[in-house]
């Protein structure tokens, strides 16, 4: 019996679960492929896509090939002398540890060793052999003899220390020199597994409503992109073309379970959470307002406001808009996964005007949500101070030794409220509405309510701009 499988992900702007089958025809067309593959020394996954326009795209995992019949790389990483230099490495790093010099330090250890042990049996046989000869009466032979054992004791640890002296500092500076090619190694893995990543959402995540760093909160795996469904799925997309139907398999030796021709999912790691957002279709980013002094833009969910601190998460608003506002300014931030008016400075005065009107709280933020469940109070003021959660780095909770924090809400209608925070402490709606309301947002994973989206929108902002009260509007799309 056939066994039915299909892609699945959530759109990360809608929430909606996206799906693509594994039909029999995806089947068909994998095992066409595989009529006309070669046997492969490493095996590797293959897949096809079927699309409504009716091309039929073909992939594979890693590098094997280049052809114009199969789907290319996501990215081609620039021209770099790096993985030569790494090359080098490796191979000095081989050379150091197989160096003679520690087997020899071994062997002649392992030697004296066992010379130093038959030396201390004998002294010991001796010893109490002395000690038997004095009960007998023996007494100044003796006492020469076990001074002559102290002498060749001494000599022996001397020989030995002479022998094994330069064999000793001949294997600490090759120690030394190991320590110093894996952290030089290590660093320049580092600096360019982050320029592969730049390169990765550049062109994986660009014009998108989501990001690398929501979909991958610990960071991508090494080889994100790299697998035979985001290639099918990303050139589609490219391409213009609508997926209907995919199909994986394993191509070549047995490896880790997987049987040559047999059809897998995706894999977990570096492909599931691919799935959903390359399915779904990018949206242009929406300039709400723009002068020559202010820009305000609608900020999708699952996109950064300014980038993070790690090199696989610095996509984002601000990196996405500069190309095109060279002069832009980040005045204030909105979560990962919150949407809404978010607003840029195009010049350093009005980047202080602004900021100090959000320290001085002359900025009136207006947010949506949807709530789990019913707080039974229609509208309020809740007054309870947010600290830092000694549990769960990230997250907050309410403190009474922490910072103050008022937001005000009201009933929309059913579960819909709005909050008008007074203040801007971090996740300061969302711990408020879990922990004060007792009702989590819909879609707050940290904070009880569920998986994601986050149902939360930044939905209008008023300030003072140009001699006049300014108010920004960013329409809600859930």
């Amino acid at each position: 019996m056939r066994e039915s499988y299909h892609y699945q992900g959530t759109c990360p702007e809608t929430g909606q679960m996206l799906s693509l089958e594994r039909s029999e025809a995806a089947e068909a067309e994998a095992r066409a492929l595989m009529a006309c593959l070669p046997d492969l020394a490493e095996g590797k996954m293959f897949g096809v896509l079927l699309t409504a326009e009716g091309p039929v795209l073909k992939a594979y995992s890693g590098q094997w090939l280049e052809h114009q019949d199969w789907a290319p790389p996501i990215f081609t990483p620039s021209p770099s002398l790096v993985p030569a230099q790494l090359d080098q490495l490796k191979a000095e790093l081989m050379e150091a540890s197989a160096h003679p010099a520690f087997s020899q330090l071994r062997q002649m250890q392992e030697a004296w060793q066992a010379r130093v042990q038959s030396f201390e049996d004998q002294r010991r046989q001796a010893r109490l052999r002395r000690a038997q000869q004095r009960q007998s009466g023996g007494g100044a032979e003796l006492d020469l003899e076990s001074q002559r054992e102290g002498t060749r004791w001494r000599q022996m640890r001397a020989q030995r220390q002479s022998e094994l002296a330069p064999l000793q500092a001949q294997v600490r500076a090759l120690e030394s020199r190991i320590v110093a090619l894996k952290q030089k190694r290590k660093q320049l893995s580092r600096a360019y597994q982050q320029e592969l990543h730049r390169e990765l959402w550049m062109c994986l995540s660009a014009g998108q409503s989501w990001s690398l760093a929501s979909l991958f909160p610990k960071g991508p795996p090494t080889g994100t992109g790299d697998c035979a469904a985001p290639k099918l799925l990303y050139q589609a997309a490219q391409s213009g073309l609508t997926p209907i139907a995919m199909a994986e398999f394993w191509w070549g030796p047995e490896q880790s379970g997987r049987q040559p021709g047999r059809f897998y999912s995706a894999c977990a790691q570096r492909c599931q959470p691919l799935i959903g957002p390359l399915l779904s279709r990018a949206r242009p980013l929406e300039i709400l307002y723009q002068d020559e002094e202010l820009l305000a833009v609608l900020k999708p969910a699952g996109v950064l406001t300014v980038p993070g601190r790690q090199n696989w998460n610095q996509d984002s608003l601000w990196q996405r808009l500069k190309a095109r506002f060279p002069e832009l300014r980040a005045v204030h931030r909105l979560d990962l996964e919150t949407s809404g008016v978010c607003l840029f400075a195009l010049t350093p005065e009005c980047q202080r005007n602004l900021q100090r009107q959000f320290a001085e709280r002359q900025v009136v933020k207006r947010y949506e949500a949807i709530l789990t469940r019913d707080p039974r109070v229609d509208e309020g003021i809740i007054d309870q101070a947010l600290g830092p959660d000694p549990l769960r780095p990230g997250c907050y909770l309410l403190d009474r030794t922490g910072k103050p924090s008022q937001t005000e809400f009201r009933r929309v209608c059913e579960l819909r409220y709005e909050f008008r925070p007074r203040t801007g402490r971090s996740h300061q709606i969302r711990v408020h509405a879990a922990q004060a309301l007792l009702s989590p947002i819909l879609g707050d994973n940290l904070y009880g309510g569920g998986p994601g989206p986050l149902h939360l929108h930044a939905r209008s902002l008023e300030l003072d701009h140009r001699g006049s009260r300014l108010r920004l509007e960013a329409p809600n799309r859930f």
